[in-house]
């Protein structure tokens, strides 16, 4: 893993958060953060998607 996505993922996703966690994945903590990093990671991807497409837009 590189350092970037080290920093990334310790920025954006951080420690487990049980709060945020779909009640059908709670018992099973691995699958429950895991689809919590997937949403997180797909919401970064689509806002950093987002600002590419604004950005060619605005010229």
């Amino acid at each position: 893993m590189t350092k970037t996505i080290e920093m990334l993922y310790h920025y954006w996703i951080g420690a487990p958060r049980p709060e945020r966690w779909p009640e059908f994945a709670a018992k099973d903590p691995l699958l429950a953060h895991g689809l919590d990093c997937f949403q997180e990671g797909f919401r970064l991807g689509l806002l950093l998607g987002l600002e590419a497409l604004s950005a060619e837009t605005e010229d």
